[in-house]
C-alpha cells in the first residue's frame, strides 16, 4: 500500500496573544495557499526492513523525529519507504513544520489501518504541534481563510475556529528573501515565555478588525477593504513582536521593499508568522502580476523570490493506491 498526500502552505497573519480570558488567547487569523506544497509519497517496506527516506538531511531528520514520535505513541508501524516529492522550505513563515508533520503523520495512520481523523487537532498534540495556534491544523482539514479565537478558558470547552471561502479570483504575492530565516526555536519559546500579554483595549481593536472588517470584506468579495485592513492587522499585531523581530518586518530588507513599494502605489503588505515571507493580496492575475513587475523595480530585487499563489479552499489530498484496490482519494 502506498499513501500520497498533498497539502499546501499555511499563512498566519500574525498571532494574537491576549490574556486567558480575553476570547483571543493564541487566537488570530490565516489561510492556506496552493503554493508552495508539500507532496509526500510514503508505504511500506518489508523486505528491507528498515526506514527509507528519500529527502534532503533537514527534513530526513524531521521524518525520522515525526516516526519516532508516531512509533511512541504505541501505534504499531513497520518499516517505511518516504519520498518527498515536493516541499515547503522551512523557517520561512509558510507553516512549513506543522503541513510537513500533519501530512507525513495522516500517511503513517493509513498505512497502520487507521483511518484519517475526522479532526486532526488531537492527533496533532500527539506530534507536538499546534501548541499555540490552530489555524495550520485547522487549514489542513479544511483549507480557507481561517479565523482562531484561540485556547478557551474553560479547559473543557472547543477552540473556536471558523473558515471563511477566499474568493477564487483573488491572489496572494509571495515575497521571501533568499537568504533568510523568521525566528523558530529556543528564541521563539523564549519569547513566549518572558512577553506579557496584550494589552485589553489592544486586543479588542483587533478583534473588531477581524469580526467587523476583514469578515465582512471576505463574505462580501470587497478586496480594497479587505487588502486595507489586512495591513492594518498586520500592523498591529506586528508591533507586539517589534521588540524581537527587529520591527513590524522580522527582516530589514524585507521593511524597505515594502516601504518602496509604497512608493510605487502597491500596498497591502503584511507578514506571515515570523517572516522573512511577506504577503500582498491582489485582486486578480493582471494584478498580480503588476505588484511583480513592480517588485522588480525595487533594490535588491534579484536577491528575493516572488511568487503568485491561489486560495487553497480544500484541506489536504490523500490518495491511496494498493493492488487490490486501486485508487482511493480523500478530499
Amino acid at each position: 500500500m502506498t499513501v500520497v498526500v498533498t497539502t499546501g502552505a499555511r499563512l498566519h497573519f500574525g498571532l494574537l496573544c491576549g490574556g486567558a480570558d480575553s476570547g483571543w488567547h493564541y487566537g488570530g487569523i490565516g489561510m492556506m495557499v496552493d503554493q508552495p506544497a508539500w507532496k509526500i509519497q510514503v508505504s511500506k517496506t518489508p523486505v528491507t526492513g528498515k526506514d527509507v527516506v528519500h529527502a534532503d538531511d533537514t527534513t530526513r531528520r524531521r521524518v525520522e523525529t515525526v516516526l519516532s514520535r508516531f512509533r511512541q505513541a504505541v501505534f504499531d508501524l513497520s518499516a517505511v519507504e518516504c519520498m518527498v516529492c515536493s516541499a515547503t522550505p522551512f523557517h520561512s513563515g509558510l507553516g512549513a513544520g506543522t503541513q510537513f508533520t500533519l501530512a507525513l503523520g495522516t500517511a503513517l495512520l493509513l498505512l497502520s489501518g487507521r483511518s484519517r481523523p475526522d479532526d486532526i487537532s488531537k492527533f496533532a498534540a500527539v506530534l507536538d504541534r499546534s501548541r499555540r495556534s490552530a489555524v495550520g491544523t485547522y487549514g489542513f482539514d479544511h483549507g480557507g481563510f481561517v479565523i482562531d479565537h484561540g485556547v478557551p478558558q474553560d479547559a473543557t470547552a472547543s477552540r473556536a475556529l471558523g473558515r471563511i471561502r477566499f474568493p477564487d479570483t483573488w491572489r496572494m504575492v509571495l515575497l521571501t528573501p533568499h537568504r533568510a530565516a523568521g525566528l523558530s526555536g529556543e528564541m521563539e519559546e523564549t519569547f513566549f515565555g518572558r512577553q506579557d500579554f496584550l494589552a485589553d483595549d489592544v486586543v479588542s481593536r483587533i478583534g473588531s478588525v477581524i469580526e467587523s472588517d476583514i469578515a465582512e470584506s471576505l463574505h462580501g468579495a470587497d478586496f480594497h477593504r479587505f487588502r486595507d485592513v489586512l495591513e492594518e492587522y498586520g500592523r498591529l499585531a506586528g508591533e507586539y513582536y517589534a521588540a524581537a523581530q527587529g520591527g513590524v518586518f522580522s527582516d530589514r530588507q524585507m521593511e524597505n521593499l515594502v516601504h518602496e513599494l509604497k512608493l510605487q502605489g502597491v500596498t497591502g503588505a503584511v507578514q506571515s508568522s515570523w517572516g522573512p515571507t511577506v504577503c500582498i493580496p491582489a485582486e486578480s492575475d493582471p494584478a498580480a502580476e503588476r505588484i511583480q513587475a513592480a517588485v522588480r523595480k525595487c533594490d535588491h530585487a534579484a536577491t528575493i523570490r516572488t511568487d503568485i499563489v491561489r486560495g487553497l479552499n480544500t484541506g489536504a489530498t490523500v490518495r491511496t493506491t494498493a493492488p487490490e484496490q486501486g485508487h482511493r482519494s480523500f478530499g
